[in-house]
């Protein structure tokens, strides 16, 4: 049994594919995950924000004379009742 031409070209190309093809895909996912990790929005929901909140609930207790508990990784207002920052979700401490 003989193997032709084109399709001794197409089990190389499958081979090269499989050998290269499938650890570049891991790679470029990978990359994509680590430039994912980097966004706003990963910084906001980990409590790692650089600014502090400037939101409308600070002016709204501000305004109510309501007694707002301070959290101290973004430094937004909250309400007395709050468990958990409404910006930054992280446990307020009691």
């Amino acid at each position: 049994m003989t193997i032709t031409t084109a399709e001794l070209a197409v089990r190389l190309g499958v081979y090269l594919f499989v050998l290269v093809g499938a650890p570049l895909f891991f790679v470029v996912m990978f990359r994509l995950m680590d430039y994912a990790a980097k966004d706003t929005l990963v910084e906001q929901f980990s409590g790692q924000r650089a600014g502090l909140d400037t939101g409308q609930l600070n002016a709204y207790f501000e305004r109510a004379g309501v007694d707002a508990r301070t959290c101290r990784f973004c430094g937004s207002a909250n309400g007395p009742n709050y468990t958990y920052c409404h910006n930054c979700q992280e446990r307020l401490a009691d």
